[in-house]
């Protein structure tokens, strides 16, 4: 019997592409020929917001019996709190982002004290820092972005509505970040005077409560994406925004090194600098048709950037993996 590869998932419905790249991971690896399945927690959970299907099962199912050869893959932000004596002895950590890997424990440790035997990295810059600071060298198995974002060759270059979205995570404000509360409100009342002088007025609209698929289809008619993270790696709505055409305009967040260029493909702004960044905004939708030359290269070069991470190069770094771990 082959050995079967459970990726643990998070038992969360809101919308994040960590969590769907989980999913996808094992829709590519059953392409590939693997057993693979996802593995929650509690029984009956499922996304409503991902449109994927794939086999699921559930740690609390008495029918769950892992065998001696199978592996799980769990994701970083689970490590130190999944209950692993329920779970296969293979273990593999995924790291999608540096910054929780401490978040539940009062020290620092090293995967391979936890039982893992092998990690996987999202990008470079977490290859480095798990491979320096927690003891195992992660592949990298990059991310890809969901094809239904990209717009065509010639969609990049029509007029897009006037429109704004604005996204930042709602842990962050939980936190004491004030960025996104002061970027909307301060937006909301520039737009609304406009309106109210009788201008051509600008839309600002919020990515909550909506589908992947909804929202690419947003970010392909809209003129800018506003990013507020800061403690992130890919970021992935701004990558998203990217593909679309969507001009971001966001921090740098760390993770950013791997694929942002300041003034290139996208804005980007010192981590909090919100004021400076909410100006931008201001003079983006003020000057839109005497900047259209630069925001056309911008809009070009953060389509390139993003055509960069494609799903036959995610289905490749993880065949080759597997086969190895396998072997």
């Amino acid at each position: 019997m082959k050995p079967r590869i459970y990726y643990l998932v998070p038992d969360s419905d809101a919308p994040s592409w960590g969590i769907g790249l989980l999913y996808h991971h094992v829709r590519l690896l059953r392409e590939l020929g693997f057993e693979a399945r996802v593995l929650h927690h509690q029984a009956s959970f499922g996304l409503t917001w991902l449109d994927v299907e794939v086999p699921i099962r559930y740690v609390d199912d008495a029918s769950f019996q892992p065998g001696a050869t199978d592996i799980v893959v769990i994701p970083e932000v689970l490590a130190r709190t999944a209950d692993l004596a329920s779970l296969p002895p293979r273990r593999v950590v995924f790291v999608q982002g540096s910054f929780l890997i401490l978040s539940r424990g009062e020290e620092a440790f090293d995967y391979r004290d936890l039982g893992f035997e092998a990690a996987l990295a999202v990008l470079p810059h977490v290859r480095d820092i798990v491979s320096r600071h927690y003891g195992l060298v992660p592949a990298v198995v990059p991310p890809f972005i969901a094809p239904y974002f990209f717009a065509g060759e010639a969609e990049l270059e029509r007029r897009r509505d006037r429109r704004v979205l604005l996204v930042g995570k709602p842990e962050y404000l939980q936190a004491g970040y004030l960025d996104y509360e002061i970027a909307r409100k301060l937006l909301q009342r520039h737009f609304g005077r406009l309106e109210t002088r009788g201008e051509e007025p600008w839309e600002l609209v919020e990515l909550v409560g909506r589908s992947h698929r909804q929202v690419a289809e947003l970010m392909r008619r809209s003129e800018y994406l506003i990013n507020l993270n800061t403690l992130e790696a890919f970021n992935t709505t701004v990558p998203e925004a990217m593909a679309a055409g969507c001009v971001p305009i966001c921090y740098e967040a760390y993770g950013g090194r791997d694929f942002l260029e300041a003034g290139r493909n996208a804005y980007v702004f010192q981590n909090n600098y919100i004021y400076p960044l909410v100006e931008k905004v201001l003079e983006l939708t003020e000057r839109r048709d005497e900047l259209a030359d630069q925001l056309g290269e911008i809009r070009r070069a953060g389509w390139t950037t993003a055509g960069r991470y494609q799903e036959k190069d995610t289905a490749r770094a993880l065949d080759a993996f597997y086969t190895r771990l396998l072997a």
